[in-house]
């Protein structure tokens, strides 16, 4: 998998990397309005370079518009731009243009390449490698899509100077969750370099992306779909996180903020079923704080129904929730746990 993720300082050759899964020579560039003022004119004359004739398609930002309606607005994009088989769609942005992108181009035309061109520390990290694709419901996130692998990742470091600080913040969730699933080398690296600036773009920023790329792609390839349960270690973090979210109408948190939060909750559960010592919760909880995250929630929700949203969560198996839960700093299982338990952690980060 990590074959066909390139992580360089600009945007030079991406049109050359591009034509090799677009022969057709047409590509539609989906993006966010600032996004397209920033960087659009670069990746098209790449693109152009190479021999490819590209279209832009703007979408808001914010994670409202990962919706349906929005899909269909890059259908019809796609169409007009002449897209076909041997074309691509390229989307440049965080999470909400490589989601919503990336299942539009799954489902057009029974499937055309998507080439994923993150600008954000977490989609770099997380969203923009292993081809999971889709769009929110009223009545839970992620609950359309498809597994669609992007023919390329192509990670452009010094789009990070651009990103505002929160947006960078939010990220780190993500990468701290990689140090805590799978490398408590990556842990360390973190506890010793936090807060790490993010332009000029370092040699620790760097060695951090790679690392977390390396992580989540080695995961994927070892099970695509989930089909073996290896894959779902990736959602530490997401299962309380996830419902956060949903519960606050994607307005009240942001998804880093709503991870970190989460495994926070998960963390907790850990010690209380005697998986974790409560010094690596401690040590995992200041990680969080010195990156800027939250660790509890910033005001009370009512248990009810964020469990009730929980119970949506993709990995509940017969109406019983299951947690990814650390035994230590760098190795985590997936587990089953009652009602009473799920409940534990929630009440461990309400404020």
């Amino acid at each position: 998998m990590i074959d066909n993720i390139v992580i360089v300082k600009d945007f030079d050759s991406l049109g050359t990397a591009v034509a090799k899964t677009a022969p057709s020579g047409r590509a539609l560039i989906v993006t966010h309005p600032k996004l397209k003022s920033l960087y659009g004119a670069a990746v098209k004359k790449s693109l152009s370079k190479a021999g490819i004739r590209s279209e832009l398609h703007l979408l808001p930002e914010g994670e409202k518009t990962k919706n349906l309606g929005a899909v269909e607005g890059i259908y019809r994009a796609c169409v007009k731009a002449g897209l076909d088989r041997g074309s691509c769609l390229i989307a440049l942005g965080g999470g909400v243009a490589g989601d919503t992108g990336g299942f539009a181009a799954a489902t057009y035309l029974r499937g055309i390449p998507i080439v994923q061109v993150p600008t954000t520390l977490l989609a770099m990290v997380d969203s923009s490698i292993g081809g999971k694709t889709g769009v929110d419901l009223k009545e839970a996130k992620n609950y359309v899509g498809a597994f669609h692998q992007p023919s390329l990742v192509w990670i452009n470091l010094e789009t990070l100077r651009t990103l505002p600080q929160k947006e960078f913040v939010n990220g780190m969730a993500e990468v701290i969750k990689y140090g805590v699933i799978a490398n408590l080398k990556l842990f360390e690296t973190l506890e010793a370099s936090i807060p790490i600036p993010k332009s000029p773009v370092g040699d620790v920023l760097t060695r951090v992306v790679s690392s977390c790329a390396a992580i989540k792609s080695g995961v994927v390839g070892l099970d695509e779909k989930e089909t073996f349960g290896l894959r779902e270690i990736l959602n530490f973090g997401h299962t309380w996180g996830h419902a956060m979210e949903t519960f606050g109408n994607y307005r009240s948190y942001s998804h880093g903020q709503a991870v970190s939060i989460g495994m926070c909750a998960a963390g907790w559960m850990a010690v209380r079923l005697g998986l974790w010592k409560k010094e690596d919760l401690t040590r995992m909880e200041n990680l969080l704080s010195c990156a800027g995250l939250p660790v509890k929630l910033a005001r009370r929700v009512p248990e009810a129904p964020l469990f009730k949203i929980l119970l949506r969560d993709k990995k509940i198996r017969r109406s019983r929730p299951r947690f990814v839960l650390p035994v230590k700093i760098g190795k985590v299982v997936v587990k089953e746990v009652s009602r009473g338990t799920a409940l534990e952690g929630l009440k461990y980060v309400q404020p």
